[in-house]
């Protein structure tokens, strides 16, 4: 079995994070043949995921229009076209293989030969159970190492971080919150991960932005800095991986309670802390104690790789 699997572009974000999971365990777990593809002139293409990519799977097959698609499709010989996408018609669909559509946003519109859905609470809660759903991988490395020293962070400090899409730490009133904390507490730190620097000219000691990573490794390192995530996505999530990539290296996540994608919030149930307004936000983070004793993963017993393949083979493969 040769499945292509494609996405617009070869980013740092969950998306392709997923697809690069999918494709790899495809493999690893499945015994098929994993072929990579995707539109070579957008935009977010990054060139360390670029990389990543090629040194696992050799050769990405780059496109300008469908056409080239097309013919990638049957140079390759593959027998299923798997694509990751928002969910709408976007007329990326191919002849000659099974067409296995994978939405990540609530634009559902179904198409193809097999269209699901990416979390269990977009299939209940937005299609109302007219759609299967594939959750994503979560699998990262375990490695001991941390940023503390490297970012001129006290051992004894307290450290909020996040990572995900350049523009989703958007609440304003989160920006604000932590501004005001930064100022009146020097032992609170912040640091954020492919994040649109917020801060408009002001320095802040204790407020740190590094780059987006491609590389797994790395991002364990950075979790290993914080002793929580502070997620801000107003929209909330329509799985969350970010979110259940700190949980599983039991790390507690500081929500947004009010976001209308609430994915997240099912995985994560009461191990999760929900805030709802500024004052309450101010409340959690200067009250916040690290617990290492306690289990705030909510991802790893369910969103296993062999779980997970298994669902993919069923709905995209075999249904």
């Amino acid at each position: 079995m040769r499945i292509l699997f494609h996405s617009n572009a070869i980013s740092v974000r969950g998306t392709e994070v997923a697809l690069f999971d999918y494709a790899h365990f495809n493999e690893e777990i499945l015994g098929n043949k994993s072929i990579i593809a995707a539109n070579r002139n957008n935009q977010n293409n990054h060139p360390e995921a670029v990389k990543k990519f090629e040194k696992r799977f050799g050769n990405i097959f780059w496109y300008n229009d469908l056409k080239e698609l097309n013919k990638i499709i049957s140079e390759t010989k593959s027998d299923i076209f798997y694509a990751i996408k928002h969910g709408n018609r976007d007329g990326i669909l191919v002849d000659g293989a099974k067409n296995c559509i994978h939405c990540v946003f609530r634009e559902i519109e179904p198409h193809g030969d097999v269209y699901a859905v990416i979390s269990e609470w977009m299939s209940k809660v937005v299609t109302g159970g007219k759609c299967d759903y594939v959750p994503h991988i979560l699998n990262l490395p375990d490695v001991k190492l941390h940023f503390r020293e490297y970012l001129k962070i006290p051992t004894d400090a307290v450290v909020f971080g996040r990572y995900g899409g350049t523009d989703t730490f958007d609440i304003d009133f989160v920006k604000e919150t932590v501004k005001t904390i930064a100022r009146e507490r020097k032992n609170i730190y912040f640091i954020f991960m492919n994040t649109e620097n917020f801060l408009d000219g002001e320095y802040f000691e204790n407020i740190k932005f590094v780059a987006g990573t491609a590389d797994d490794k790395v991002k364990v390192v950075f979790i290993n800095t914080c002793d929580a995530m502070l997620h801000a996505r107003l929209r909330g999530e329509t799985f969350g991986i970010a979110v259940g990539e700190f949980s599983i290296k039991n790390k507690p996540v500081i929500t947004f309670a009010r976001s209308p994608e609430q994915a997240h919030f099912w995985h994560l149930k009461e191990k999760g802390i929900y805030y709802f307004d500024d004052e309450q936000l101010f409340n959690i983070l200067l009250s916040f104690k690290p617990n290492n004793k306690y289990n705030y993963d909510a991802f790893s017993q369910d969103f296993s790789p062999e779980k997970v393949m298994q669902r993919f083979k069923d709905v995209f493969i075999d249904g």
